[in-house]
């Protein structure tokens, strides 16, 4: 069976390779099954040495990878994906055409920059075990691209696999999501060293050195990430009682009632109830209110008597941080609308705001609108006169607050690679899931936003309209939530702040280095004849 998968036709191959993807997207959110990555990395090898077999030309063994990439990719984004759909049923008159662009279109675009990977990567193939570091570097070097190149789309990347293993995961706290996806594939490709599929490989004695160094590692940073948890721990259990309090209000407003004139007030009333009900006990100090995304259907920002009656509903005192439209008029009599975190304290006015500076593609702007509106295509939010981005990330700092960054929706989806100019005490996510029902959308964002704490070592509020609302403390870990689909609140303190990570000191310039060790070792083995030939498979 091997021998086929290294010599058989190419479209056997694609055909492997696509349920191998298929079977690694089991590792994401809710499934969280991470040994499947050894089954699909190690077979994705194995399909590159097919590849390479019998190709001594470069151009072709750039199309057998490009091709061998795509379908693995196509396997692993159509059916970890599938529940972008959703969105389009919401209004199915309008928006039902879109919906094979979401199931197929989206996975077969972000599937190209995996070809383009695996392409470069056949064309540079190398014998033995530094074939799984050359696959690893250029896997993770198409993935940062892919989370970059016009406007970013980072969901889903192979790192998130390992969120279910809580020590492991730390690794984020160093090298970032992008670096921890190129660790995931040399630790799930490594057994591919191990059955080597060519007549002149190693002894198996030999072939058992690099898996073993591998698996050495990865325990290493599994014992290294479990000390930082425990120590995280021991730090939590003495700073319990100066804790601030927070109250996250989960209203499960569905999509289709949220923008209805006709609930407005229900919806309002909701928010107020959950708001406003008593604490099991007395808090010492005037508990933080957090609302999700796009709370009320509303603009707040310009309704003094409706924000009155808003801070006056909540416990005494306390400061709210809700999401909301608002609405900014220039001099020029321009009009901008921004989805926006803001930041109310007890008297009522915003202190602060934060503008989303990511926006959703064909979500909250059309790309490419000059060539898609004239053919019918809008985005799914329409709102005139559209939303404008915000102009950066940052720090929000008021007084009875921690000092505060947001991440709106999608936006948790985005590594901050470019350290803040001052450091977060928490970070807060508002966000509207509705969209997506009760599919694995939201408990994907969920595994996503965990790591945006792991790597900050920074504790993160995430409110969301129909769940998964929940805290998450600074080594990534959900120490409360709500579940999908139902209306409450949540009463939990604060948790400690961790050091300053290496990773929120240098961002993703870790990752690069990462990427450079293996270029130079690559170029180093390249020059080594044991393992640079033409053709992988010798006769």
């Amino acid at each position: 069976m091997l021998a086929t998968l290294a010599t058989g036709p190419l479209w056997r191959g694609c055909l492997v390779a696509v349920l191998a993807g298929g079977l690694a997207c089991l590792s994401l959110p809710p499934f969280d099954v991470w040994p499947v990555l050894f089954v699909s990395y190690t077979v994705l090898v194995w399909l590159l040495d097919g590849a390479c077999h019998g190709r001594a030309h470069k151009r072709h063994r750039f199309g057998a990878g490009f091709a061998i990439g795509w379908c693995f990719a196509f396997g692993y984004f159509v059916p970890s994906l599938w529940w972008i759909s959703e969105a389009f049923w919401l209004e199915p008159e309008k928006f039902a055409a879109l919906i094979p662009f979401a199931v197929a279109g989206l996975p077969a675009y972000l599937s190209l920059y995996w070809g383009l990977a695996l392409g470069v990567a056949a064309v540079l193939w190398i014998k033995g075990w530094p074939r799984v570091l050359l696959l690893a570097g250029l896997v993770g070097a198409g993935e940062w691209l892919r989370g970059h190149l016009l406007t970013g789309f980072p969901w889903n990347l192979p790192g998130y696999g390992a969120g279910s293993l809580d020590g492991f995961s730390q690794t984020a706290s160093l090298i970032g999501i992008y670096g921890l996806t190129v660790v995931v594939v040399i630790v799930a490709a490594a057994p591919a060293v191990v059955w080597d599929l060519r007549r002149s490989a190693p002894s198996f004695p030999v072939r058992l050195v690099f898996p073993a160094i591998v698996v050495a590692g990865a325990v290493a940073l599994h014992v290294w990430g479990n000390n930082r948890v425990a120590a995280y721990d021991a730090l939590l259990a003495k700073s319990t009682g100066n804790a601030t309090l927070v109250r996250i209000v989960q209203p499960n407003i569905s999509q289709k009632d949220k923008w209805d004139p006709a609930h407005a007030s229900r919806i309002i009333d909701t928010y107020l109830k959950l708001s406003g009900m008593p604490f099991a006990s007395s808090p010492k100090a005037p508990p933080i209110i957090v609302w999700p995304e796009s709370a009320l259907p509303r603009l707040i920002g310009e309704e003094d008597a409706l924000r009155a009656t808003i801070m006056a509903s909540l416990p005494s005192g306390s400061p709210l941080l809700t999401g909301g439209l608002h609405r900014v008029r220039d001099e020029t009599g321009t009009v901008s609308i921004f989805n926006s975190l803001l930041a109310i304290p007890a008297h009522g006015q915003i202190a602060a705001r934060h503008d989303k500076v990511r926006l959703v593609p064909f979500g909250e702007f059309l790309p490419f609108q000059w060539l898609l509106e004239p053919i019918g295509l809008r985005q799914i939010v329409n709102l005139p006169p559209g939303f404008s981005a915000g102009s950066k990330d940052r720090v929000i700092r008021f007084d009875g607050v921690p000092a505060f960054a947001g991440f709106i929706c999608y936006e948790a989806v985005f590594p901050r690679s470019v350290p803040y100019a001052s450091r977060p005490e928490m970070l807060v996510n508002a966000t509207n899931d509705a969209w997506f029902g009760t599919s694995g959308g939201p408990h994907q964002h969920l595994g996503h936003a965990r790591f945006r704490a792991i790597e900050q070592g920074v504790p993160m509020i995430r409110a969301a309209n129909t769940g998964i609302s929940a805290m998450i403390d600074s080594a990534g870990r959900v120490t409360a939530k709500l579940p999908l689909g139902t209306a409450g609140h949540l009463d939990v303190a604060m948790p400690a702040v961790m050091a300053a990570t290496p990773y929120a000191a240098i961002g993703d310039f870790g990752f690069l280095g990462l990427l450079v060790s293996i270029s130079f070792g690559y170029l180093i083995c390249r020059r080594m004849k044991k393992f640079c030939v033409p053709d992988v498979h010798e006769n």
